[in-house]
């Protein structure tokens, strides 16, 4: 229950402050203002990181990466002919790798090429991925039409392929796409799904040397091997190049979270033994994700300090308003004084009214950050994330100002003489 003396005292701050309104809405507005800042600044924040865990946790935090990638300097003692450019991961590499390394659930072999995919008249760059069917799986990659690749493909080396909808696009294929067969490399390969249209973006799309023009084309590993091997020549403009690189990546699976890091550094020994040249890079979800978490936690910082200069504008324009009215007051206080007002009385009134404006300034100011945040997402297609956390925090620093920014004044106010405010003109 609240003492009677203290919402007298409220009251008094309200009538205080609805009396000059203009004076009032005025002063509150660089809490406004600040407060809106801090809540947009905090959403957007929170909005990348939220994307950021969903972007790496796709990629699975007890997953390890390994990709390969062309040496700056080619070792020339590694090519078959003078055009031929040879590098990266090896079957031997993947042998050793489930040989030899304790704790891996699953190590998975990926061949990435570039193919000129031909439909009817139309003809396609696509990106073809020989992967098991628990590649699929593991990322997620699901079919919205038809089914997706299975065991029995890659046993009996089935000329089937799951596609994306881009790709369909590409070639004119408009209709039912279950059973149309794609020419690759004199190959008919015949589509028996469709992925869903949730591509991997960012990081993940890095990580995965995932197209970024949705032109992927997943076939049996077994059956693309035996098809096309293990040689791709890429053509541009009027030019060729040709790579023969046995495994692109290899993704694999710990069984125990806590062994991620460790495995990681015996997969990172064993390759720079084979690999002297640096041909290939081992990424690390885990690992990245605790890093671009605490680079994340440093710009929200950066952030929220950024925004609070709005809120300690505004708490210096509250103090200089109140300062004002001090001034105006100093009659008022005397009566109140000469009436038996203690100066504790005067202090509570005054912290009173700049808690009320910068708690009242602090409630419109969500409301403006919500409409910020609205507003920055429609327009710039950004990710944002609104939370209890934020608006909290928001409100208590709008608070935290009022009652900083008022103790001045009040205690200004509060040290005048009695007697000589009452004669103050």
């Amino acid at each position: 229950m609240i003492p009677q003396k203290h919402l007298e005292l409220v009251r008094m701050g309200l009538r205080s402050l609805v009396g000059y309104p203009m004076r009032t809405v005025l002063t509150m507005l660089g809490v406004v203002f600040g407060v809106g800042s801090v809540i947009a600044m905090l959403a957007l924040g929170a909005g990348a990181e939220r994307e950021l865990l969903k972007e790496i946790g796709r990629l699975g935090i007890q997953n390890i990466i390994i990709n390969s990638i062309k040496p700056e300097v080619p070792d020339t003692s590694n090519q078959r002919s003078n055009w031929i450019s040879s590098y990266g991961i090896t079957f031997k590499d993947h042998r050793q790798i489930v040989d030899t390394i304790p704790g891996i659930e699953k190590a998975l072999p990926v061949h990435v090429s570039k193919k000129t995919v031909w439909q009817g008249s139309k003809r396609v760059e696509g990106t073809l991925y020989a992967v098991t069917p628990e590649h699929l799986d593991m990322f997620q990659l699901n079919t919205s039409v038809g089914r997706n690749l299975t065991h029995l493909d890659d046993e009996k080396l089935s000329r089937v392929c799951v596609v994306r909808s881009g790709m369909l696009k590409e070639l004119g294929i408009y209709q039912d796409p279950i059973g149309f067969g794609l020419n690759i490399d004199k190959e008919t390969f015949y589509i028996v799904g469709v992925l869903k249209d949730d591509s991997f973006l960012g990081y993940a799309r890095k990580a995965l040397s995932v197209d970024a023009k949705s032109s992927e084309i997943y076939v049996p590993y077994s059956s693309a091997l035996r098809r096309h091997g293990t040689r791709s020549i890429t053509r541009r403009s009027g030019s060729s190049e040709a790579t023969d690189v046995e495994l692109n990546q290899v993704v694999i699976s710990v069984t125990d979270l806590d062994q991620v890091l460790v495995t990681a550094r015996m997969l990172g020994s064993l390759l720079e033994r084979n690999h002297p040249e640096k041909d290939y890079e081992l990424v690390v979800p885990l690992e990245v994700l605790s890093q671009r978490q605490k680079t994340q936690q440093v710009f929200n910082m950066a952030l929220v300090a950024i925004a609070s200069i709005s809120l300690l504008v505004g708490g210096i324009g509250i103090a200089n308003i109140m300062l004002a009215t001090v001034t105006e007051r100093t009659k008022e206080i005397g009566v109140r004084r000469a009436l038996g007002a203690r100066r504790h009385h005067i202090i509570a009134q005054f912290l009173t009214e700049t808690t009320t404006i910068s708690t009242i300034g602090g409630g419109v100011g969500v409301l403006v950050g919500i409409g910020l945040v609205q507003v920055l997402t429609f327009f710039t297609g950004w990710s944002a994330a609104i939370t209890l956390s934020s608006v909290a925090l928001s409100l208590s620093i709008s608070m935290a100002v009022g009652i900083i920014s008022g103790i001045y004044p009040a205690r200004r106010a509060a040290g005048l003489d009695p007697i000589s405010a009452l004669r103050h003109e």
